[in-house]
């Protein structure tokens, strides 16, 4: 322990002025470090909707019974039904309702046809459209709704001849097509939707449901600050303060001065203790006195001499006696003024 004490005030000694700069320094980074870590927290890119709109479309139908039959009262309006009787509900009204964003001004067209077409391996080869309904509306309620009423007798009649013609080269159909643009401030679209018309000699009815939609949506990227990293920055904070209060302390230590000769003969002397005896060194004048510059190397005399060191504590003085010479280190110049050498 004596030794890693001396050779800590050694190294204050020698080095003391530098070392308490590079902890000042280290110190000051770091607590500046710590200010830039609680101010300034870090930063992310947040992705945001700026707005998520939906339209759609949807095709209804209904028929009043105005036929004689007995399944329904005369005047009854039926609803979408799954089949329509021909000669009971012959008038069939088909509804058209697009649905906008509400509270925003929107211009609707809404165009309905009824089309026959005759196809063979997927290729149309025939069609003719008939327009039902087209409507252009600009709205801010949120809704846009058209309807048309079609004699289904005379497209019946209409159908069957083409039907016929058509034969068995290819497949003949019958369609209500639904075609909707529509504009906002922010983008300009268009929804198409088809549904089969069935017809017989008795009934027809809409196989499928002539519907479409469509969402709009657009975001927005904005930068997001988190929160400070408060223990990064206390770690940092404390040890700043700790390093500039050991630079305070090693810049106090190294200001008071110390012999380096006496710490190195102090720590030459703990190192080599084994070899350093206490006692007195001879002073009688028929022996020989060769001053030695350091204690280590009266130290290595001794160990090449195989002999011991000894040391003089009313003189603090150090020698090794060797026949009529003596070898010796000493501190004070007392010894030497006393000795005459």
């Amino acid at each position: 322990m004596m030794s890693v004490g001396t050779r800590s005030r050694l190294l204050l000694t020698r080095h003391g002025r530098r070392l308490a700069v590079a902890l000042a320094v280290v110190g000051a980074l770091a607590l500046g470090g710590a200010f830039v870590v609680y101010t300034d927290p870090p930063t992310e890119q947040v992705t945001e909707t700026a707005y998520d709109q939906q339209v759609g479309t949807e095709t209804t139908t209904s028929a009043v019974v105005t036929g004689e039959t007995d399944l329904y009262p005369r005047g009854e309006t039926l609803e979408d039904s799954p089949v329509y009787l021909l000669g009971a509900t012959p008038n069939l009204t088909v509804r058209t309702v697009t649905d906008v964003p509400e509270g925003e001004a929107v211009t609707v067209s809404q165009r309905v046809t009824l089309r026959h077409r005759a196809s063979r391996g997927g290729e149309v080869f025939w069609s003719t459209d008939r327009l039902l309904t087209a409507t252009e509306e600009r709205t801010t309620n949120g809704s846009v709704a058209t309807e048309s009423t079609v004699d289904m007798r005379e497209v019946n009649r209409t159908a069957a001849g083409r039907r016929a013609e058509v034969g068995r080269v290819g497949r003949f159909e019958t369609l209500i097509r639904v075609e909707v643009a529509y504009e906002t401030a922010n983008y300009s679209e268009e929804l198409n939707a088809v549904a089969p018309v069935v017809i017989t000699d008795r009934a027809y009815w809409l196989d499928g449901s002539a519907a479409a939609n469509r969402t709009h949506t657009e975001t927005t990227r904005r930068e997001v600050t988190g929160s400070p990293n408060t223990t990064l920055a206390g770690g940092l904070g404390l040890f700043g303060v700790i390093a500039l209060l050991a630079a305070a302390r090693v810049g106090t230590m190294s200001s008071r001065g110390a012999d380096v000769d006496a710490i190195e003969t102090e720590l030459t002397r703990t190192r080599h203790e084994e070899w350093i005896s206490r006692g007195d060194l001879p002073t009688s004048s028929d022996k020989q006195f060769i001053g030695i510059d350091t204690l280590e190397d009266l130290v290595d005399i001794a160990i090449d001499s195989n002999k011991r060191v000894i040391y003089d504590e009313e003189y603090e003085a150090y020698g090794v006696v060797d026949s009529d010479i003596v070898y010796y280190y000493v501190e004070r110049e007392e010894f030497e003024q006393w000795m005459g050498v």
